[in-house]
């Protein structure tokens, strides 16, 4: 017999972790496109400008999640979901904390990616004749590898949202919405 599942939901995360959430939220939806674009671009004018553009919202990025990270543990937040199964609880939480170090690795990864394969210079004079003909260091590979780990979360945590909510009829997007 399934038990009942009521959680308080008027428990919200603190205005700070709303806006690094949503914010972060769009600026990501941005970087995954431009990304895989960018991989896909010839050297040019294009080139330059997509590097430019993915590594200015990537370090927003960044800030923004180590920001949050320090909010986590400063602000008091919302008691954690119960789904009824144990598993599942602790599946929750796994995808939760591994946002976090995601992109943290995410945006290492890019960041050593940008200096070991020597773009900083082109980015910042916006020459792509200065970009090297082939970028081939070990952290583009981990950024690529890490890339595809968040879209996978991503998705996950969006078919969470929509299955606690089927299941329990409790819409959670209530302790994250801003007010």
């Amino acid at each position: 017999m399934a038990t009942s599942i009521k959680n308080d939901l008027t428990k919200k995360y603190s205005k700070e972790t709303i806006a690094i959430h949503w914010i972060s939220l769009l600026l990501i939806l941005a970087l995954i496109p431009i990304g895989f674009i960018m991989a896909d671009t010839e050297i040019g004018e294009k080139k330059i400008l997509l590097y430019r553009v993915h590594i200015i919202l990537g370090i927003i990025v960044f800030i923004l999640t180590l920001f949050r990270v320090w909010f986590f543990f400063k602000n008091q937040r919302p008691p954690k979901l119960e789904t009824g199964s144990n598993f599942h609880n602790k599946l929750v939480i796994w995808i939760e904390y591994s946002f976090y170090w995601i992109l943290i690795l995410l945006s290492t990864s890019g960041i050593s990616t940008v200096i070991l394969g020597g773009l900083g210079e082109a980015i910042k004079s916006g020459d792509y004749n200065l970009l090297p003909k082939t970028l081939d260091v070990p952290p583009l590979v981990a950024h690529g590898f890490l890339a595809q780990i968040l879209i996978a979360l991503l998705l996950l945590h969006i078919a969470g949202v929509i299955m606690h909510y089927i299941k329990t009829k409790e819409n959670t997007l209530n302790r994250i919405m801003p007010k």
